[in-house]
């Protein structure tokens, strides 16, 4: 993992009338947890493209700038659920900055939304902004093809799947020179089969013990849906969607009726397996004796057990909600903090 050196920039902030505040703000940007591809390395190769040509003489001292702030700021705001990133990205600059070209840097970062230069310095800033689609390999294609799907491990795959064709297709349309390994990526994402964990639950609340368990899972599988289902033995169970905020960026959603039948209903594009947490040994024997229920239903079920880490194995749901039920507010160490 990169980690900028902000440090480095010291001087550009100050002539643009950056604090210490607003700066810990672009990289707060940067080093969001969601992010896989829009990540400091990304930023990283966009200012050591700014500096070579600068140092090459291609690039006045004005330009430089500008164009260093445009890296800055282009990607500060990134939600892969928005479309209005650029804009969310122009209005914190606009707080964060004063400067006399800021018109110019705000529009290079609008025109990054639909890579539609409006100018020479927005022409050339978009180039290397595109340099992974314009310019790389197949290999590196699949890896930036990877760390865009796992931006969008909100999105259903089938979801994910027809947007993403779509919007490979118009690139290998547009950028010519790369067509032959934009065609490769295309056909990759067609024949694909992720495989998916389909991590079920009655999360009432989802705390730090299912949090360990997901985070364990999304290291084995290409990504993990976490699925409510509604369990007829847990009454107190609420039926509104309070999800935490620590999942927000992931694929969640609530299911009723059978898991085999919610499980066989993501397969067909995935390869989908069964995610089940363990505290203990008797969590194992229960887990053990609902399988072989479901695999009675479903024959070709796949499983995964995974235990927890050892200071998450006494909390539970139900214990959580009873120190809620004594006093509000005793079990809120053990739900997760995004």
């Amino acid at each position: 993992m990169i980690y900028f050196d902000y440090q480095a920039y010291e001087p550009l902030f100050r002539q643009f009338g950056m604090t210490d505040g607003a700066v810990a703000r672009v990289a707060q940007g940067w080093r969001e947890k969601h992010r896989f591809f829009h990540t400091e390395e990304h930023l990283q190769f966009l200012t050591s493209q700014i500096e070579d040509w600068f140092r090459e003489g291609n690039l006045t001292e004005k330009e430089r700038s500008i164009l260093l702030m445009a890296a800055f700021f282009h990607d500060v705001v990134y939600n892969p659920m928005a479309p209005d990133n650029e804009v969310q990205s122009v209005q914190l600059f606009d707080q964060l900055t004063q400067h006399p070209d800021k018109g110019v840097i705000s529009q290079i970062i609008l025109d990054t939304r639909h890579h539609e230069p409006t100018g020479g310095l927005s022409a050339l800033f978009s180039e290397w902004d595109m340099t992974v689609v314009t310019a790389s390999a197949l290999p590196e294609l699949l890896r930036w093809e990877r760390a865009v799907f796992r931006e969008y491990q909100f999105a259903d795959y089938s979801q994910y799947k027809t947007g993403r064709l779509a919007f490979l297709k118009q690139c290998a349309d547009k950028y010519s020179g790369n067509r032959a390994n934009l065609l490769a990526l295309i056909g990759y994402v067609k024949s694909s089969k992720p495989k998916v964990g389909v991590y079920p639950g009655s999360f009432n609340p989802f705390h730090n013990g299912h949090l360990n368990i997901l985070e364990k899972a999304e290291r084995i599988f290409d990504k993990v849906i976490v699925a409510r289902g509604v369990n007829p033995e847990k009454r107190d169970q609420e039926p509104e969607n309070n999800w935490p905020s620590v999942l927000f960026y992931r694929q969640h959603e609530e299911f009723y009726g059978l898991l085999t039948d919610y499980i066989s209903s993501k397969e067909g594009l995935t390869d989908v397996t069964l995610v089940r947490g363990l505290r203990n040994g008797d969590d194992l024997d229960y887990e053990v004796n609902q399988l072989r229920f479901m695999e009675d239903m479903k024959p070709d079920l796949k499983v995964v057990f995974i235990r927890c880490d050892k200071q998450f194995e006494h909390i539970s749901s139900s214990a959580i909600r009873n120190l809620e039920n004594i006093n509000r507010g005793l079990g809120d160490k053990y739900l997760p903090r995004f």
